[in-house]
């Protein structure tokens, strides 16, 4: 539709533009036409003043030999004479040149006329040569009275009566005609002017409403898929342009939607696959957190796990050197002391391979993992034997150590090496935050169907706020990291963890700068 209106507007301006360049080259033509008549006429006419004054001058040269008789005028005539033909010979080419058939005008196309003008003229001069021959021949017979009247009667009668009358009337024809075919120039030259307003200013008007309607036509789909880019562009993918017309706009408006629609679609499919991507980035987000936290849980495990390392191999190893510092300072023993001591110095060795071996329980934190090895154990033996490793390293602080146990045996059933190192913590503990030359009561007694173990220091006691904390792990009360700075706040916790596994409990009575009484309570084992 709009390329039918186009097409209109083009071929009715090609017509206006054709037909305009038609006019004015119709109009350029007719102008080199009658200007072309008008240089004709005045050449014409030109033509006919030469042979006027060319004749006269003929005539007068003839008059003046027939009458002076002068026999040196005869160059002078035959002068004038071969002029006067050439004049009629130029005349004679004007005419035969004159428009014909193809003039508008009916004075163009009598050219036999003009014709039979040279003619005349041609016949007056020939006739005019014959009666001026008959006057020299009277002359020359002596008849001069009659050759001057001949010759009066020939100038009156056929050059005034007839060949001026002839030459006036073709000059005056001619000049009529060059006046005629200016006017007709300038009418022609007027009504080209005017066609040339009228049909630029039909052509100007014609190409005013044109444009306007078009421009009509245009202006609201062009806003309406100026529009349709603008919101496309601010990613409005719903929109769609809505043209009622049939025309090429509506057809791009309609691919243009479908455009749109597929942007749509595409942007839908890329937001699903963003959903899923970042669905699995979190899914791997919170794997790769996942694993970050069990590799901190790892990383935390090893450095406890060292730490409890350092700290269980710390106490065997000290009461091993003691025992061994303890024996060869000793001064005239038998060999039953040097046996009893060595044996000690076997268990404690065996002690610390079974801190080395078992990594699990250095590993973990929950005791119902632990490994143990279930005994009948002799409480009072177990204590006993430890007091002594406690004197040892005793000594190194100069503390005195008592103990307090009955005679006769207390049975519990539990793991005698981890036993020992609950005994080993509470004693190295007592040792280290003891005040020098202070005192480590220990003492042992049944309680109905309890063994009670109480270790009671004269040390720097524990902070009232923090007694409910001490058996977490890493943890150290204010005074005590004051104390000393190589604690790691591990051994209360694991002797925690290794008599709740016997079934047993361990409880805490602390007087900061007084000490801390720990008692240790343990089910005895029932004797079938």
């Amino acid at each position: 539709m709009f390329r039918f209106r186009l097409a209109i507007v083009i071929v009715v301006s090609f017509c206006f533009v054709l037909s305009l360049g038609i006019a004015l080259y119709w109009g350029a033509n007719e102008v080199a036409r009658y200007f072309q008549h008008s240089q004709t006429a005045y050449e014409t006419f030109d033509d006919y003043e030469q042979l006027s004054q060319e004749a006269y001058r003929h005539f007068k040269q003839r008059m003046d030999r027939l009458i002076t008789a002068n026999p040196n005028s005869e160059t002078g005539v035959e002068s004038s004479k071969r002029r006067l033909y050439e004049a009629m010979q130029t005349l004679r080419d004007t005419a035969v040149k004159t428009p014909g058939k193809d003039s508008a005008s009916e004075d163009w196309t009598n050219k036999p006329a003009e014709l039979e003008k040279v003619a005349h003229l041609t016949a007056f001069l020939e006739a005019s040569e014959y009666r001026f021959e008959e006057v020299e021949r009277l002359r020359l017979q002596g008849k001069l009275t009659t050759a001057v009247q001949v010759l009066a009667k020939f100038t009156e009668e056929e050059i005034d009566g007839k060949f001026q009358p002839l030459i006036d009337a073709a000059i005056n024809a001619e000049r009529e005609k060059a006046k005629k075919a200016k006017r007709e120039l300038e009418i022609l030259v007027e009504k080209s002017r005017w066609t040339a307003i009228l049909a630029s200013l039909t052509a100007a008007l014609f190409s005013l409403v044109a444009g306007i309607l078009l421009l009509r036509a245009f202006k609201t789909p062009i806003e309406a898929l100026m529009k349709g880019t603008d919101e496309i562009a601010s990613g409005n993918l719903d929109y769609r342009i809505s043209l009622d017309s049939r025309d090429e706009f509506a057809y791009l408006a309609s691919h243009f939607n479908q455009m749109a629609k597929e942007l749509e679609v595409q942007q839908d499919k890329l937001r699903e696959g963003r959903a899923v991507l970042e669905e699995r980035v979190t899914e791997r987000t919170f794997e790769l957190n996942l694993l970050n936290e069990e590799l901190k849980r790892m990383d935390n495990a090893r450095r406890e796990f060292l730490a409890d390392i350092s700290h269980e191999l710390r106490t065997p190893i000290t009461v091993i050197r003691g025992e061994a510092e303890v024996t060869l300072r000793g001064q005239d023993r038998d060999a039953e002391e040097y046996k009893d001591a060595l044996q000690r110095i076997v268990e404690l060795s065996m002690q610390l391979g079974k801190y080395v071996n078992d990594l699990l329980f250095l590993a973990r934190a929950d005791t119902a993992n632990l490994q143990f090895e279930w005994n009948k154990v002799d409480l009072a033996d177990l204590v006993g034997s430890s007091v002594e490793d406690f004197q040892v390293m005793a000594q190194e602080y100069s503390i005195s150590v008592s103990l307090d146990a009955p005679t006769g045996p207390l049975l519990v059933r539990g793991d005698k090496q981890r036993l020992r190192q609950v005994l080993f913590i509470l004693g190295e503990n007592a040792c280290r935050y003891s005040k020098p030359l202070g005192h480590i009561a220990v003492a042992l007694w049944r309680d109905g169907k309890q063994a009670c173990f109480s270790l009671t220091d004269q040390g720097i006691g524990i902070p009232s706020e923090d007694l409910e904390r001490i058996f977490e792990r890493h943890f150290r009360s204010s005074n005590a990291q004051h104390s000393r700075d190589d604690g790691s706040g591990l051994g209360l916790p694991m002797a925690k963890s290794i008599l709740q596994a016997h079934g047993g409990q361990i409880a805490v009575r602390s007087v900061e700068n007084a000490g801390s009484t720990f008692t240790v309570t343990l089910p005895l084992l029932t004797v079938a």
